[in-house]
């Protein structure tokens, strides 16, 4: 194996994972509560459409990578992928009729070598794939044009949210990360940081719909799989392939619920969090008190 093919697979094994994890960020925020008004922000005008860009692509790449890596570790050959295209299904199915060629690697990771069995899907995966073939990333653009073009990603994205779920666990996490903007954004008023900390506070407040967590973990967990795969086929090969479970293992090999601390809400340790978070609220109650006491000394005196 030449240099240039080892940098290549780590560099595009670190570019599509970050558009994933990226995708799958920008997806928790897309919007499900009945009388939202969708356009009323940037962040709820294009969340649903930015964040299937980033994912889609980035699942199709770590596919690609998984089925190549896995041929060339059994024939010492890369096969030529162009066929597959951006068919989403066509590539998971490709991928699951493989047998990773060393399992000896990471036995502690084997539960997440089995292919997730989804309630989603198909719908899920259908919707991927649709985005991805262009029918869903174009949409609006053929709507100017097409008078028959379908915008439907948002509708399709609404009824898979209608279906999903969180575990308590998660839930506890989502109330953990809005306490977390309310707690810093008070803070910084207090130093006199509002302005300053505008621009953090406008990510990092930016809400997160239940709903919406639901299908990104449905999707998480199809690409658990995949980096999973990726990982094994790559493992202390006789072809000496990169060890490129080094770049997907830190950001894919969780529990949902881990995964959404760690790399969606990133709270990371959430008892110290919440101690942390329980102090601050004391020190605004006594503020919001002190505030109260003087605007009443002020109604007195007028």
């Amino acid at each position: 194996m030449t240099q240039t093919i080892w940098d290549s697979l780590v560099a595009e094994t670190q570019f599509a994972t970050e558009l994933t994890v990226t995708g799958l960020r920008r997806l928790c925020s897309v919007p499900t509560e009945p009388g939202v008004f969708l356009w009323g922000s940037k962040d709820l005008n294009y969340a649903l459409h930015v964040g299937m860009h980033s994912y889609s692509s980035g699942l199709e790449r770590l596919c690609k990578l998984a089925i190549a890596c896995n041929v060339y570790a059994a024939t010492g050959a890369f096969p030529n992928l162009r066929s597959y295209s951006h068919k989403i299904g066509n590539l998971l199915d490709a991928l699951g009729a493989l047998t990773p060629s060393s399992r000896s690697a990471s036995m502690h990771k084997a539960k997440y070598l089995v292919r997730p069995l989804d309630g989603l899907d198909p719908g899920l995966t259908n919707m991927v794939e649709r985005f991805a073939n262009g029918a869903g990333r174009y949409e609006h653009l053929d709507s100017l044009w097409n008078g028959d073009a379908e915008v439907n990603t948002y509708n399709e994205w609404s009824a898979l949210a209608a279906r999903s779920s969180v575990s308590d666990e998660v839930r506890e996490l989502i109330s953990i990360k809005k306490a977390m903007a309310e707690a810093i954004g008070s803070e910084l008023v207090d130093r006199g940081l509002e302005s300053t900390g505008e621009m953090v506070m406008e990510d990092l407040a930016l809400q997160t719909y239940e709903p919406s967590v639901g299908v990104v973990l449905s999707l998480f967990r199809k690409v658990r799989w995949v980096s999973t795969m990726l990982d094994t086929a790559t493992y202390y090969t006789r072809q000496e392939l990169p060890l490129l479970g080094e770049v997907v293992a830190p950001t894919f090999c969780h529990s949902s619920a881990n995964f959404f601390n760690y790399h969606i809400a990133r709270i990371g340790d959430e008892e110290v969090v919440v101690e942390e978070l329980q102090a601050v609220f004391k020190r605004i109650s006594v503020r919001e008190a002190e505030d109260d006491d003087e605007d009443f000394d002020n109604l007195i005196e007028e």
